[in-house]
């Protein structure tokens, strides 16, 4: 017995000394934090030194989330901003800081401002519905409240906060055999406050994360990313002053609960005013700014949002894609989906505003096949997106698309509106199915995109598609209609909705297909009998 003992002894031993030094550093690292901060907080010019990763580019405006925020919310009259690659080091006050302040002027310099490193705000009693802190920027510029960028010693603020991580260790994977190895990571928050011409600090968190050797060293397996595996010493995960998967150090936590800071923008509907202040630059002549192409994204997010749009929403998106100077932006769909009480005649001008966009987009192919055409895709989604009744005036738009296969690849969610003339537009329909076998797999989108727009403009036929039943028959006999994965299931659901027969389209499939995929066939086939899936 004696031996055995030893032996387990011999084990505890180096654990316990690891684990106990661990201790003591931990204990002398927190040992010096404080709160000495004044409340409630105000600060004139508050700077702000941090390591958090932003990949910022090069045109960006590099005042975050926070930034904005603190601006518009008057918690700060100007910010300023460093950051360090590195572990945090202590504050250089003679160093030079990028800043930020409002100014109204008559005309504002370029920014384009960017969603980065975004606030955890959700706690917050007034988060929901709230703004986002660009677009209530870009609204206030676009009235003259300019955002000024400019540089600033530190020395300059009153308050300086410092967050970031001052040590990094290993972790457990890392450490792999090494018992002795440094599995100590550091954070730290710091604020020092402007006493004349010094600055001496009134705040200090830390927070530390250690791995602690299990209390017997024996190897085992440890894990790493994914799926990495070696052979190691297994540790535990040591928390100290750190919430388990919240940010380290958690910035959100520390601007709004430590310092009090209220950063929720004020959730008014102020639509109404961005809406007017978008009418009035596009009625000025000249160059659009980029403020102003992000105002009209900012004015469809809001419609998508909402899922409203109301006759002067619409009338305004109208404009929008009328004006030149602006792109097609993201949420374009939203005028068409959400349109509400609007009348007929403007769905009908929306429409032609759509098309005569699509067709003015140049379509650039890649060297790899790949169509590069972003806003077209917006456009197509938004054609789909628009009533029946505004389609048939646009035919002659459909067919053309159809035919110009670079663009109808870059679109060819638009040409499932084909439906709408039901099975006068069959011809077209086995057209893009035909043309799309013509063209090589390996070249980006070409075959895939052309063959769903035929296959799902058939689909939405539903009945009115019968007499493209054995159409759609012979080429799956061919060859020519995939049945593999999602593929299958559309070609079961648009036969399915035209009324094809169960075992007529079974004994169409390849005898390998009936054989191994009967059970998928089946509960798809009568799935689609009581509501026909077009999607893929």
């Amino acid at each position: 017995m004696t031996s055995p003992l030893i032996a387990v002894a011999l084990l505890a031993v180096p654990p316990f000394l690891i684990n106990r030094s661990m201790d003591r550093t931990t204990m002398a690292l927190v040992s010096g934090d404080n709160d000495r901060i004044v409340r409630p907080f105000r600060a004139e010019t508050l700077a702000v030194r941090s390591d958090r990763t932003a990949f910022w580019t090069k045109t960006q405006t590099r005042c975050d989330d926070f930034c904005m925020r603190a601006l518009l919310t008057r918690n700060a009259r100007r910010i300023m901003v460093m950051s360090y690659p590195a572990e945090m080091p202590e504050p250089d006050f003679s160093s030079i800081a990028r800043t930020f302040h409002m100014e109204r002027r008559a005309s504002c310099p370029p920014v384009e401002l960017a969603d980065v490193r975004l606030l955890d705000l959700e706690k917050s009693p007034t988060a929901r519905n709230a703004p986002k802190a660009s677009e209530r920027m870009r609204l206030e510029i676009a009235k003259g409240n300019c955002l000024i960028e400019s540089e600033a010693p530190l020395a300059e603020a009153d308050t300086v906060v410092s967050a970031g991580q001052i040590k990094r260790g290993v972790n457990d994977y890392q450490a792999g055999l090494n018992p002795t190895a440094d599995t100590i990571a550091v954070y730290r928050i710091s604020v020092h406050n402007k006493d004349g011409a010094t600055f001496s600090e009134v705040y200090r968190w830390t927070g530390v994360a250690s791995y602690r050797l299990l209390p017997l060293l024996l190897p085992s397996y440890v894990t790493g990313y994914q799926f990495d595996i070696r052979i190691g010493f297994p540790r535990t995960l040591d928390l100290t002053h750190i919430v388990q998967f919240a940010d380290r150090p958690d910035w959100s936590a520390f601007v709004t609960g430590t310092l009090g800071m209220e950063l929720t923008l004020p959730a008014v509907d102020d639509s109404n005013d961005a809406a007017a202040v978008l009418a009035a630059k596009l009625s000025q002549p000249g160059p659009i700014d980029a403020v102003t192409n992000s105002l009209a994204n900012d004015f469809f997010d809001r419609l998508r949002g909402r899922q409203t749009a109301s006759q002067p929403d619409v009338d305004l998106a109208i404009a929008a894609l009328n004006d030149r100077r602006l792109g097609v932006p993201d949420s374009v769909f939203a005028a068409a989906k959400y349109a509400k009480d609007v009348a007929p005649e403007s769905m009908a001008r929306l429409a032609d505003a759509l098309f005569a966009r699509l067709f003015e987009i140049d379509i650039k192919v890649s060297k790899f096949g790949n169509i590069e055409a972003p806003q077209a895709g917006r456009l197509a989604i938004a054609i789909q997106s628009l009533p029946d009744q505004v389609i048939p005036e646009h035919r002659a738009d459909l067919e053309r698309l159809a035919k110009d296969t670079p663009r109808r690849v870059a679109a060819f969610q638009a040409l499932t509106r084909l439906s709408v003339f039901g099975a006068d537009a069959i011809p077209t329909m086995l057209y893009l199915i035909d043309d799309a076998a013509l063209q090589p797999l390996d070249k980006g989108n070409f075959w895939q995109h052309s063959y769903l727009a035929g296959v799902q403009g058939l689909c939405r036929l539903g009945e009115r598609g019968a007499p493209a039943i054995e159409p759609l028959l012979e080429r799956i006999r061919a060859g020519i209609i995939p049945l593999h994965a999602s593929y299958g299931d559309l070609a079961i659901n648009t036969l399915a909705g035209m009324g094809a027969d169960k075992d007529t389209l079974l004994q169409a499939f390849p005898a390998k297909d009936r054989n191994s995929n009967r059970a998928r066939f089946d509960r798809v086939f009568d799935k689609a009998r009581r509501k026909i899936d077009c999607g893929y």
